[in-house]
């Protein structure tokens, strides 16, 4: 298996179709701001090959003197699941991007499921990252009105503070999304001890 950042061009012509299929409509950017972060140098589009195949692809958004990646999409396409490059991906994310403190994903809360059906689901997510190295961290995080686990996967620094870390996340939040939309939707939320 290989990582290969594309291009926006072959991101609309290969992926962008998958992409809609994947994610619901309430979850998905426009093609237009993927193309805008792409062009302004804030995400990497990276296709997951198996064979010469395109079984996956991940968006990952960074800014220019942040020593955090945001993983904001990351699929594995239907007919190829549950064969292990999800696990493969992730690793070999984790060594194209070694120069980063780390990786930070968000997961929605298993306990704001409203069914057992997406409670499972979400709780299964948890352990895939969690059993790949990702760190829940102390914080979750209200996003767009949805409640969200905070997790880090170290990649350069084996420790890290929850409050650094956070703080440069926002830094990305702030720069891919605008200052206002940021501090209207993103709210952090301590977890109680």
């Amino acid at each position: 298996m290989q990582l290969k950042k594309i291009d926006i061009l072959e991101f609309k012509k290969v992926i962008y179709s998958d992409y809609k299929k994947i994610f619901p409509s309430i979850e998905r950017k426009s093609y237009r701001t993927i193309k805008k972060l792409y062009n302004n140098n804030m995400s990497d589009i990276i296709g997951i090959i198996q064979d010469n195949k395109l079984v996956g692809f991940i968006i990952i958004n960074t800014i220019e003197d942040n020593l955090y990646a945001i993983l904001d999409y990351f699929a594995i396409l239907p007919k190829y699941q549950g064969k292990g490059y999800g696990t493969e991906a992730i690793k070999l994310l984790k060594e194209m991007y070694k120069e980063y403190n780390g990786i930070y994903i968000e997961i929605e809360k298993i306990e704001t499921a409203k069914t057992e059906e997406e409670m499972h689901i979400r709780k299964r997510r948890a352990n895939f990252y969690e059993n790949l190295g990702f760190i829940k961290m102390k914080f979750d995080l209200d996003l767009f009105f949805v409640i969200y686990s905070t997790y880090i996967l170290p990649c350069k620094v084996d420790k890290f503070t929850d409050r650094e870390a956070i703080d440069e996340i926002f830094k990305i939040y702030r720069a891919t999304i605008g200052e206002k939309r940021t501090e209207k939707y993103c709210k952090l939320l301590e977890e109680e001890k």
